[in-house]
């Protein structure tokens, strides 16, 4: 786990503000019995999972596609190489939105802004780190022009019917 205390009050309270100004009918499927706190969910996101990634277009139709992922000091981070489509969505335009599930235990969706983590950036050995971990090597040897994308949420919602399950220490 990543995440300073700091940095778990600062998830936490996106919880529940995102919650607070939820909709009703989300409210009526994401019960407060089955919210999770910002320790379960980091305690969950060990390593590089895989989530559900959506950018938008420039008609501003949105794609959406598989993508591996890391959650970093409260925020989810992606990897990608420059000349993909989606980073040329993200060039021009930072809107993203990405989903991870297993069935309904979790859910967790975070609607944000992306933000560039090149390789001058003091944050991208540390997740490279975790790549390599992960795939026993590093991304740079995947493409030279790889970078990392994290996602700085604006409303994040983390759902689990068996909440239970995921542990807080």
């Amino acid at each position: 786990m990543f995440e300073s205390d700091a940095e778990l009050a600062e998830l936490q309270g996106l919880l529940d503000s995102s919650m607070a100004g939820s909709g009703a009918h989300l409210r009526s499927i994401f019960k407060s019995e089955h919210r999770l706190s910002a320790r379960q969910v980091s305690r969950h996101f060990q390593g590089v999972v895989q989530v559900a990634a959506a950018t938008v277009n420039s008609r501003g139709e949105p794609l959406v596609a598989p993508i591996d992922a890391a959650f970093y000091h409260g925020k989810f981070h992606l990897s990608t190489d420059v000349g993909s489509v989606r980073a040329r969505h993200l060039r021009r335009q930072p809107a993203l939105s990405l989903t991870y599930f297993r069935g309904a235990d979790p859910v967790v969706i975070v609607h944000g802004r992306a933000v560039l983590v090149k390789k001058d950036r003091p944050e991208f050995s540390a997740l490279d780190s975790i790549w390599t971990k992960e795939y026993g090597k590093s991304i740079l040897e995947l493409s030279e022009t790889v970078f990392f994308i994290r996602v700085d949420p604006e409303k994040m919602f983390a759902f689990a019917f068996h909440p239970e399950r995921f542990p807080t220490d």
